[in-house]
């Protein structure tokens, strides 16, 4: 798991935001249960909702699959899913809250 983060307030104000402040969460086969809850959690206090419309482990309680949706609440909205993760899976998504950012915000494959 990947989750890079700045600290920002539950709504995102632009103007405290560090000016490279980026947020990347990426999905593999490394995850568990506990992970996806503990990345929900960590997002909404950011001012970012996530939700799972499909979760699936294997035998060793390891995320395989993933249907997600997500909501930056500025805008910035989307989801993707993966079927069949790895361990070296990049899969999910990031919002870029840097003025001079290429791409803001995308989902899926990173």
């Amino acid at each position: 798991m990947f989750l890079s983060t700045s600290s920002f307030s539950n709504k995102p104000d632009k103007s405290k935001l560090p000016e490279k402040s980026k947020i990347e969460v990426v999905f593999n086969r490394h995850l568990d249960f506990n992970d996806v809850v503990k990345i929900k959690l960590d997002l909404s206090q950011k001012g970012i909702v996530i939700n799972y419309k499909l979760l699936a482990f294997d035998e060793n309680g390891k995320l395989k699959s993933i249907d997600f949706y997500v909501d930056c609440k500025d805008g910035f909205s989307g989801g993707a899913s993966q079927s069949d993760l790895s361990n070296q899976s990049r899969f999910g998504f990031y919002r870029d809250y840097s003025k001079d950012a290429n791409s803001p915000f995308g989902t899926g494959g990173l």
